[in-house]
Formats: structure tokens, sequence, C-alpha cells
């Protein structure tokens, strides 16, 4: 299972001409076709040294397009044996918009089983959408030794900070909180109640 931070970042947009009035992808459609490798030729098969290659003379193709009516922009994507999975928003988090809980923001991640609550959430000071630049705290649970659902958050993103929460380093991390609502509140008040460093003029 993707980590939500894999969910919601890395990602890059495909083009538009520069310009365009309405970026969006009016048609998007997908071919799957049958190619013969380079240089294959009557008795000369593809061979590979490594035992597990399930490469052969012919491979199965996989392309992908996408059409903006406006730009006329055109984009192909296209591989060699790729994976085509359908899934819908509630599954997936990404897609989904935020709640608003309290004074903060939760972005879902992925539900581990259909139906169930999502574990993880990022965590944003707005409504607007969560980017690294925008992300402000994660959220995410774990089973404590009892066998109860436990909620832990991270706050304030720092590649140099004390904490790991999932794959990010935080400023801040709580303890064990029995809610979802508690982890929120946290997060919101994290600043206001962190002592603020004393300084001393000389």
């Amino acid at each position: 299972m993707d980590l939500i931070e894999t969910v919601y970042f890395g990602w890059n947009p495909l083009a538009h001409a520069e310009g365009c009035t309405n970026p969006v992808w009016d048609d998007a459609q997908v071919l799957h076709s049958e190619g013969i490798r380079p240089g294959v030729a009557g008795d000369e098969h593809h061979a590979c040294v490594n035992g597990i290659c399930s490469h052969a003379d012919t491979f199965t193709r996989f392309q992908m397009r996408l059409l903006c009516e406006t730009c006329g922009t055109v984009h192909t994507i296209s591989g060699e044996s790729m994976t085509h999975v359908i899934s819908h928003t509630s599954a997936t988090g990404w897609g989904q918009p935020p709640t608003q809980m309290g004074e903060v923001w939760l972005w879902p991640g992925r539900r581990t089983t259909p139906g169930s609550q999502p574990h993880q959430y990022l965590v944003t000071r707005q409504a607007a959408t969560v980017t690294p630049d925008t992300l402000y705290g994660i959220i995410t649970s774990y089973f404590d030794s009892e066998g109860k659902t436990c909620w832990l958050a991270g706050a304030v993103p720092d590649e140099n900070g004390a904490h790991h929460v999932s794959s990010l380093r935080w400023r801040y991390s709580s303890r064990g909180l029995a809610a979802l609502e508690d982890a929120a509140a946290w997060i919101a008040g994290v600043e206001l109640s962190t002592p603020r460093s004393l300084v001393v003029a000389v």
C-alpha cells in the first residue's frame, strides 16, 4: 500500500499549450497491442541471461493518449506490459475533497478495506489544494498493545525535524491519541501550546 505522501506528492501534471484557456483533458483513450522486438528476424530470437525474464520475441504494448480540444495538445504515453487498475476516489483518497475538522482540513489517504476509515490523513490550515507548500501536518493510526486504535500526529514539516511520522520529518509529534478529532485539535494548537525560546539581550 502506498504511503499517503506518495498518493498526493510527486505526481506532475501533463502540460497544455501555453495560454490554454481551458486546461482539461477532453478525451482519454488506451490501446493494447502486440509489438515485435527490434532485431528479431528468422531463427534469431530474443535472449536474456536472466532466468526469470519474461521477455520474448513479442511483447504487450500499452499506449494511452489524452486530448485537449481547446489547445489541441495530445499526450501519448506508452510502455511495455503496463498494469491498468480501475479504482475510485473512495478507495484511493486522492480526488476526494478535504474534511474540515475544527481549525484544520484533513485530506484522506487510502482505505485498508472497502468501507473502512482511512488510516492516514494529510493536514492543511486551509481548504486549498494540499501541496508540499501547504502541508502542515499528518495523522496516522496504529493499534496499541490492547488492540485499540490510536492516532499519532506530526506537525510543521521540517527536513531536520526530530520526529519521523510516515516517511516525513516533523518539528513536533504527539503522543498516542484516542480519536481522530483529538489528533486534528492537537495539530491545530501545536504552535500555540509550544513554549517559545527565551531570548535574552546582553
